[in-house]
């Protein structure tokens, strides 16, 4: 717990440091995401590794900086991993994951948006599942770290709701000495707490 701890102790600082720092020219605004993600990994170690669907989450703060661009840091809990291809085996990696995203609205009245940015993660647990058995990564030789990435997505909302599709994905390897890259696709709700 006192890993989870760390991870949300960093985001909540990198998001205070963000919007200290920013220009804002409007309201800064709040709201939650949720939703799922279609995550693998690549990378030469990652040939035998499918698909699995996770849980995806959080909280963003909008911090207007023109009419229609904004910054939009956001601390997540993101479900990330792999399943192994003709197995009952999969390796289920969850992160804190706090992206700094450039929010740019086609209409400033609400509508279409594109999200782009980097991302950091910070691994708070990763197991490996057989059916009912479940092991450490690391008692499996598997040493986790932080991840660096960028996130790409697209949306809609009008109002308090939305909802977007992104692409996450790590620069890095997610273990150290393995070469097994993160990628999700993800579909999300939004909601406005102060719209």
């Amino acid at each position: 717990m006192s890993k989870f701890f760390r991870a949300a102790s960093l985001a909540a600082l990198a998001i205070v440091a963000v919007s200290a720092t920013a220009s804002a020219q409007g309201t800064k605004s709040f709201g939650a995401v949720a939703g799922v993600g279609f995550a693998t990994m690549n990378g030469n170690d990652a040939s035998s590794l499918g698909s699995k669907t996770t849980f995806v989450g959080g909280l963003y703060m909008s911090i207007p900086m023109k009419s229609s661009l904004s910054l939009e840091p956001q601390v997540l809990y993101a479900g990330k991993g792999a399943s192994v291809d003709n197995t009952n085996l999969d390796i289920s990696h969850n992160y804190i994951e706090v992206p700094v995203l450039l929010r740019y609205n086609f209409n400033a009245s609400g509508g279409p948006f594109i999200l782009l940015g980097p991302a950091v993660g910070f691994s708070i647990s990763c197991n490996e599942n057989s059916g009912s058995a479940s092991i450490s990564c690391s008692d499996d030789g598997l040493d986790a770290q932080t991840t660096f990435g960028g996130v790409f997505g697209l949306g809609f909302q009008k109002g308090r709701f939305g909802l977007e599709g992104r692409y996450d994905m790590d620069f890095g390897d997610a273990f150290k000495g393995v070469q097994a890259k993160n990628a999700v696709w993800e579909i999300l709700a939004r909601i406005g707490f102060n719209k």
